[in-house]
């Protein structure tokens, strides 16, 4: 069976932790503005978004700071 997209080319480690740095700094944005809009227990879980994105992103920085520049 031939393909038809060709495979995407390798990202390194770093590459990718930043780009899921990211795309989390982006939901963070996302969580935060549904929390604004939102009253009692909607905007509870909206926040409680917030925080595990943000321990997520915690996560990933600090992977990316232990990374040694090339």
């Amino acid at each position: 069976m031939l393909k038809i997209t060709p495979d995407p080319p390798d990202k390194s480690l770093e590459e990718s932790l930043a780009h899921v740095s990211g795309l989390l700094r982006c939901a963070m944005a996302t969580a935060c503005e549904s929390a604004e809009n939102h009253t009692g227990v909607k905007r509870d879980l909206a926040f409680s978004v917030v925080h595990l994105i943000d321990m997520a992103k915690a996560v990933v920085d600090r992977s990316l700071d232990q990374i040694e520049p090339r």
